[in-house]
């Protein structure tokens, strides 16, 4: 039973990003602003907390507008892209491929976004604390 319920997790999922998940976004660097900037493109920014949460978790931004998150109390975060399922040992992250950090104790990340769409994001090391967050790109 467990197993059949995390293939249907496993299967919603691929459903899910295949039409949803079509849409790119580019990383332009890590631990800095971007080098070029859009005309008119705005750096976001996201904390993430010693609470176990990105502040703000839910952010809309344009196409060609980056996010750069940045560890601000003394607990080491990752800001992965995709979203997550439940398993017997709690959540587990479900990666898409479009960028992982690894551990930051320190620092910043930033990602461009040239693509429209929902992108879902992680910290893997705290999600079973419920630090998640999206970011919609209009």
């Amino acid at each position: 039973m467990k197993r059949t319920v995390i293939v249907l997790n496993t299967v919603v999922l691929l459903i899910v990003f295949f039409f949803y998940g079509c849409g790119t976004a580019d990383q332009t660097n890590s631990d800095s602003e971007s080098s070029s900037p859009s005309p008119g493109a705005t750096t976001h920014i996201v904390k993430m907390t010693s609470n176990y949460e990105f502040v703000p978790s839910s952010l809309t931004i344009k196409q060609g507008d980056s996010v750069k998150w940045v560890v601000t109390g003394a607990k080491a975060h990752e800001v992965a892209s995709g979203t997550f399922i439940m398993t017997e040992d709690g959540k587990e992250g479900v990666p898409d491929g479009l960028w992982k950090t690894g551990k930051m104790a320190s620092g910043s990340f930033t990602y461009t976004f040239h693509s429209t769409g929902t992108f879902p994001y992680y910290c893997g090391a705290h999600l079973d604390q419920g630090m998640i967050g999206s970011i919609t790109v209009e």
